[in-house]
């Protein structure tokens, strides 16, 4: 695995009213259940001036070790998962420009 491979990935999702303490526990639970072939590194936040608002930072050995992860999640059981947001995790796949 060439260092070049490697991308980031940017997750944000928003709990609905009421539903933050669900959601942030859900992310975590996430995190450290489930297998992720590929996964590098994994950090979650919360935005101290939005309660419902939570992101993960995750790097992954490359691009289709992340679609592959996504595409199993989706048929396996995100749909619950997703039940407590306001809408469908945001994703970003990102590069370093600097």
């Amino acid at each position: 695995m060439s260092s070049t491979d490697t991308v980031t990935v940017l997750i944000e999702i928003h709990a609905k009213d009421g539903q933050e303490e669900d959601a942030r526990l859900g992310l975590l639970h996430a995190i450290e259940t489930s297998a992720k072939p590929g996964l590098i590194s994994s950090t979650e936040y919360e935005d101290t001036e939005d309660s419902g608002a939570f992101y993960a930072i995750q790097v992954w050995e490359n691009r289709e070790a992340f679609h592959a992860h996504m595409k199993d999640a989706a048929e396996n059981g995100m749909g619950e998962a997703i039940q407590v947001l306001r809408a469908q995790p945001k994703t970003a796949v990102l590069r370093a420009i600097g």
